[in-house]
């Protein structure tokens, strides 16, 4: 099947599931399941097709390697994650609007990736944009909504004006000949550069942008977050690629000041990853909603992605496309675990829960295999990524950047282990011993991912290799592999290898502990602390105030959530005192205005 027929098919797809959901909610979201499944097989058989253009109605599109790796992730995390979307459906108050839109916006993002013209990339932005908008309220707040659309007006509106501006400037708005003009003229290039990334940077939640995130992220339906954080936020890397890539930057920019060897242009951008890892790691560890959790940690992941695309190398642009790939699908199964667990216990508080893995096992061990590659632990797929941008931060001397990227990582194996420690292990309360696990239905995308991150993790070739070919596309020499070997400045790194290490190790402590005395099990309540009796099961779970101590040490942190709020509270107090000045019914009001318009014209020596 040839793109133009998949992308049309996918949006009648969405037509579909609407008209099924009007007569069965829930048939309707199995129907999400079917025809999203059937577009990522459809579009992993179609990579052939790279090269080609088609064109439907006046759009005009082009297959490219990028385009299509975005689809591909893009189409991977909607699929699985629809694999729950009937479980919602009796709590939704619109299933057949939410289908359409679910639906609708996952085609919006393909015919995104594949625009060959910028008026095409406007119009399926701003398909995606409507589109997540209102399925955000679909869940617990309606704020969360506005706040969302706000922000993504701010990078829409800033593309339209690129889009015009490079149009009047260059005359033309297939992408390709409107960014290559650019390199002729640095200065507009500066400005078109700054505006269009503009776009990227409030999708992919990089500061001051991130705001949100936790926001939409912890109030859209459970169903829907997983594609927030996993695949929606990625639209903001695609933007910043071309930024860099489709638009040559570094070679507009090699007139301008260096930093560290950097354009000016492109360092003050990558300082705005570095404080987003840094913002985003440290408010994920103080956050007791688990959603809100995994929200913050997508801020400091995009940190990581946007730096390494920024970088345009050999190593840190292939660990940033291969980031992209593995925070896709880590956090999206990261959220369908705390799905599971909110659709179960109807909360996602981690102070509330606790013992979950007694209840549910596999969700337990997907949680775990998720969060060890969201923390860049090997032999996970994100301890690869994550090492090869780090590892070229390292060859070009950017120390600021390297440091706030190692903090990152340190601070992320504190965030994942709250949930993991609180929601999972510890206790479990009396009122959730008769919980059920997860569905066979709900399991089968969980394993999915997790298959997916370990084999990424122990085989990386795969997936650089199609990295390698973005990158030939763009003129950077390919990642180099020797096998299944990455060769960087400080040698090999063989994934396979250490895989072995830590499975051997793994193997050796499973003998110990199966092979040494088990300690005598004892019911909860038979102990006793400081002489003290212990008379309830959750004095026993410790989730409260969990690194109390080390968020001491930034609790009164300046805000920029506080500072967007006082600038909205002075624009209400404006409107409110306008609205009284002006439209007021009040008697006296008018009398007021009377008099005032009199004395102008007498004032003024108006004659009548």
């Amino acid at each position: 099947m040839s793109f133009d027929l998949l992308i049309l098919m996918m949006f009648a797809g969405a037509f579909l599931a609407y008209l099924i959901s009007k007569s069965n909610s829930e048939a309707g979201g199995i129907s999400t399941v079917v025809i999203s499944l059937i577009s990522l097989v459809l579009l992993l058989l179609g990579k052939s097709q790279v090269g080609n253009e088609f064109a439907i109605l006046y759009m005009t599109f082009k297959v490219t390697t990028i385009g299509w790796y975005f689809s591909a992730v893009m189409i991977l995390v909607y699929s699985m994650t629809s694999f729950f979307n009937s479980y919602w459906m009796k709590q939704m108050l619109y299933p057949n609007a939410y289908n359409f839109l679910y639906l609708f916006s996952l085609a919006g993002t393909v015919g995104l990736f594949f625009a060959a013209d910028l008026v095409t990339l406007f119009i399926f932005w701003e398909m995606v944009v409507w589109s997540s908008t209102f399925i955000v309220p679909l869940g617990k707040s309606r704020r969360a909504a506005v706040v969302y659309y706000t922000i993504s007006s701010i990078g829409s509106m800033a593309t339209l004006y690129a889009i015009m501006l490079l149009h009047a400037k260059s005359g033309t708005f297939i992408i390709s000949e409107a960014f290559a003009w650019l390199a002729t003229d640095p200065t507009m290039a500066t400005i078109v550069f700054f505006i269009f990334i503009l776009a990227g940077l409030t999708k992919i939640g990089i500061f001051p942008f991130h705001i949100w995130l936790p926001l939409a992220h912890g109030s859209a339906p459970h169903t829907f977050s997983p594609v927030l954080s996993g695949g929606l936020v990625k639209m903001g890397a695609f933007i910043a690629y071309m930024s860099v890539g489709v638009l040559p930057a570094y070679q507009a920019f090699s007139g301008s000041l260096k930093i560290m060897g950097m354009p000016i242009q492109i360092y003050l951008l990558m300082v705005l990853g570095a404080i987003s890892i840094v913002l985003g790691t440290l408010m994920a560890i103080k956050q007791d909603d688990a959603k809100k959790l995994i929200a913050y940690s997508s801020v400091a992941n995009g940190g990581y992605i946007l730096i390494g695309i920024l970088m345009m190398d050999q190593l840190s642009c292939a660990g940033s496309l291969m980031h992209l790939f593995n925070h896709a699908i880590a956090s999206a199964a990261a959220f369908l675990t705390i799905a599971v667990v909110a659709h179960r216990t109807g909360t996602t508080k981690i102070s509330e829960l606790g013992g979950m893995i007694h209840r549910m096992p596999v969700t337990f061990t997907v949680y775990l295999i998720s969060i060890i590659s969201l923390a860049g632990i090997p032999p996970m797929g994100g301890f690869v990524s994550k090492w090869l941008i780090i590892q070229g931060l390292a060859d070009k001397g950017l120390l600021f950047m390297a440091l706030a990227a190692f903090f990152g990582s340190i601070g992320s194996f504190l965030y994942v282990f709250r949930p993991l420690a609180a929601v999972f292990l510890g206790q479990l309360a009396p009122k959730n011993y008769e919980l059920e696990g997860a569905t066979l239905m709900m399991k089968i995308p969980m394993v999915i991912l997790s298959a997916l991150i370990i084999f990424f993790g122990v085989f990386p070739r795969y997936i650089l290799e199609v990295i390698g070919e973005i990158q030939s596309s763009i003129g950077i020499t390919p990642i180099q592999l020797e096998g299944n070997a990455i060769q960087a400045i400080n040698g090999l790194l063989n994934s396979y290898h250490v895989f072995v290490i830590f499975g051997f190790g793994f193997l050796i402590s499973l003998a110990i502990f199966m092979l040494l005395q088990k300690s005598r099990k004892v019911g909860l309540m038979d102990t006793f602390t400081s002489a003290e009796f212990i008379h309830t099961p959750e004095l026993y779970h410790y989730s409260h105030d969990f690194y109390a101590p080390f968020e001491r040490l930034y609790k009164n942190h300046p805000s920029v959530e506080n500072f967007l709020v006082n600038i909205a509270n002075k624009f209400d107090e404006l409107g409110q005192m306008v609205n009284a000045l002006f439209f007021s019914h009040k008697p006296s009001i008018t009398v007021f205005w009377i008099t005032v318009v009199t004395a102008i014209i007498y004032l003024g020596g108006a004659r009548i």
